[in-house]
């Protein structure tokens, strides 16, 4: 007799089609916000809505991505043949990332080498000079590098079965990355440029705007691996989901340091 999905994986398959539809919502939501124009009559209430807009992805990811979870509750991280399918799942994702952000890096830094491609005779173009690096970017640095940190003690502590402080370690990388997206966003706010001002605004937008989108989406993975962890004693384990949301944060990581030096750093 043939097995079911969820005899199989621990998992109810339906799951992961709802998280792939929930990112395409959100892709969908991100071309609304930056193009409003192309939704026709929905234009104007887009534009009411403003960055809320991304919501329409981010509410069905994240109730996808929590039934999943429960649904997933019983799981137990026994042997690699329990966990290979979810590793390839989510190596596959970052690989996914990494090639969006690779094509938005190639597009900063092709404008970079030849600005003239663009119109300028230097770049960033001397008007739209991005703040000072060593400033709220730097001190943005080092508040996700900690948090990063945290992610990693945590995932130490979890493989040592000290719950707890496992628990406490996601606990404080999900604050600090909530501070991260603030202070993101009133760096946003506080510019004197918008998205739609030129070649270098909308490379610079697009690509710390999407990271930060990222940001909230671990911030989302993180809490619901926290959930797991504390649940595990009973539960007798945490499954995989904390494994994979500490490795999702590290990319995130790994893509801000990139930022950072690129964008900030060297654009200054």
């Amino acid at each position: 007799m043939s097995k079911t999905v969820t005899e199989v994986g621990g998992t109810d398959g339906r799951w992961p089609v709802a998280i792939a539809v929930s990112l395409f919502l959100l892709a969908c939501a991100g071309l609304a916000l930056f193009h409003p124009s192309l939704f026709g009559t929905l234009a104007g209430s887009i534009a009411v809505l403003g960055p809320l807009v991304i919501a329409v992805g981010l509410l069905p990811l994240f109730i996808a991505l929590t039934a999943w979870s429960r649904a997933t509750s019983g799981e137990r991280a026994n042997g690699p043949q329990n966990t290979f399918g979810p590793r390839i799942a989510i190596i596959a994702l970052i690989a996914s990332e990494v090639a969006f952000f690779a094509a938005l890096f190639a597009a900063y830094l092709r404008y970079a080498i030849y600005p003239e491609v663009a119109g300028f005779s230097s770049w960033p173009p001397t008007p739209m000079r991005p703040d000072d690096p060593w400033g709220g970017p730097l001190l943005n640095t080092v508040i996700l590098v900690a948090s990063g940190v945290c992610v990693a003690a945590a995932h130490d502590w979890l493989l040592k079965e000290r719950w707890q402080l496992s628990a406490i370690g996601l606990t404080v990388a999900i604050a600090l990355g909530g501070v991260f997206v603030g202070l993101q966003l009133r760096e946003f706010s506080l510019a004197s440029v918008g998205f739609r001002d030129g070649v270098y605004p909308s490379i610079f937008f697009l690509t710390t705007g999407f990271h930060g989108l990222h940001v909230v989406i671990g911030i989302l993975l993180l809490s619901i691996a926290a959930y797991r962890v504390i649940r595990a004693r009973s539960a007798g384990g945490a499954g995989f989901i904390p494994t994979a949301a500490s490795w999702y944060w590290h990319f995130v990581d790994a893509v801000w340091l990139l930022l950072f030096a690129v964008f900030y750093a060297w654009a200054s």
